[in-house]
């Protein structure tokens, strides 16, 4: 059985909900113009200019763009654990571990500049090296829960020693698909997005138990 994705479905945004201030429309723009462009090639004046702000203006909220790109990666590590811990309604259901998954690759989506120029982003910021890590930890153990979840319901058939393996390999893929889908190009786009997910998916899909007939 295999995970699909419906094309048809709603994505998710390219970021936080609407600012409410000028702080919130800072990392609004910000992170849009990151995941256009790359943490790297980003200057605080273009982020400034985007927000309808002076550079000046700017500075007030965040003196170093280091700051900048620790505020933006808190608010993905707050999404990142409450999409990780999203316990499905019914484990048992046939669409919850694809419901779990998608989730999580939008979340991907919204955020891509941080798995896609991630040494960029410690070498901007230093002081996220140990979050970035301690966040894998986090989330791979909420997910662990959900996938637990999924076998007391009999949707997943997995020896226990296996599934830690499994995870490990669905984070590895997870993190590093556009990296691989990069390679010769410069620009990600929707379909990149359900190629990553399908090569997810297919990790899993030899342990999904299907609905019996009848």
């Amino acid at each position: 059985m295999m995970l699909r994705s419906d094309s048809r479905r709603g994505r998710g945004g390219d970021g936080p909900e609407r600012p409410t201030g000028t702080r919130d429309k800072i990392l609004a723009q910000s992170l849009a113009l990151f995941n256009a462009r790359g943490l790297g090639r980003v200057t605080t004046a273009e982020i400034a200019a985007a927000s309808g702000i002076r550079e000046g203006n700017l500075q007030y909220h965040f003196p170093r763009k280091s700051g900048l790109v620790e505020a933006l990666f808190s608010a993905f590590e707050s999404e990142a654990e409450a999409v990780a811990g999203r316990m499905p309604a019914d484990p048992a259901a046939p669409e919850a571990l694809l419901t779990y998954q998608r989730g999580w690759f939008d979340l991907i989506w919204r955020y891509r500049c941080i798995y896609r120029d991630g040494i960029a982003m410690v070498e901007i910021a230093p002081a996220l090296r140990p979050r970035v890590h301690a966040l894998r930890a986090r989330t791979q153990a909420l997910a662990r829960g959900v996938f637990e979840a999924a076998m007391r319901a009999g949707r997943l058939r997995i020896a226990p020693d296996a599934l830690g393996r499994l995870i490990d390999n669905a984070w590895i893929v997870s993190s590093h698909w556009m990296s691989h889908r990069l390679q010769g190009g410069t620009e990600l786009t929707q379909a990149d997005l359900d190629w990553g997910f399908a090569q997810v998916s297919a990790l899993f899909a030899p342990y999904l138990v299907a609905d019996r007939p009848g």
